[in-house]
């Protein structure tokens, strides 16, 4: 998602500036992520966190029934997210939190759930680190992320552009986020790439 920012801006700002016109920049994206979240939602628990709800698109993809807790950075994003709420069949609460200080007790979900959020974490390793404090022993965390590519002449493209493309969007491309997550103390339970190597559909366990 490319937007021009103010070199200084937090990522907060940056959300906060595209959340207007948010939805229909990402509609395609949507989409194709919609499809594969609905299959990873399956594997959900009862006592959800979302991190990086955004506008809340995710609801209509959850099984019914759960208790959701969904989190972001940006307030104009959760202000959007909450006209969505009654697109869900169960609980959902709304909370303005940076997943890398999160309020939550240890241990208070039995599974955290992103899409397309450790891209744009300043530092994803300790991110990660707090969805693991947050969540209960043999908890899941459920994960759409686009990665950087293990091919070296993709994987070095990316690194090549990266600089210009976390300069002028919230977006870094060359994240190694599947390595970032055993950093963090997470067991990789699935790692499938959904396009190439790029795309993947993450399942790591507590």
């Amino acid at each position: 998602m490319f937007v021009r920012v103010a070199l200084k801006d937090s990522v907060e700002a940056r959300y906060d500036r595209v959340a207007r016109f948010y939805d229909a920049l990402m509609a395609f994206v949507e989409w194709f992520v919609s499809r594969n979240r609905r299959a990873l939602l399956r594997r959900a628990g009862t006592e959800i966190l979302e991190v990086g709800v955004g506008t809340g698109s995710s609801f209509r993809d959850y099984p019914k029934g759960k208790r959701i807790v969904a989190v972001d950075i940006s307030r104009e994003m959760l202000s959007r997210a909450k006209a969505k709420i009654t697109n869900y069949a169960g609980s959902v609460s709304l909370r303005h939190e940076d997943v890398q200080r999160l309020s939550f007790d240890d241990e208070a979900f039995d599974t955290v759930f992103a899409s397309c959020v450790f891209c744009s974490v300043a530092d994803p390793v300790q991110g990660l680190r707090e969805l693991h404090r947050v969540l209960r022993r043999g908890g899941r965390l459920l994960m759409v992320e686009h990665v950087r590519s293990k091919g070296r002449l993709l994987g070095n493209l990316m690194d090549r552009l990266n600089p210009l493309v976390s300069r002028y969007s919230v977006d870094n491309i060359n994240r190694d986020t599947v390595e970032n997550l055993r950093k963090a103390g997470f067991n990789v339970e699935q790692d499938k790439n959904l396009v190439c190597d790029v795309v993947k559909a993450i399942v790591a366990v507590k």
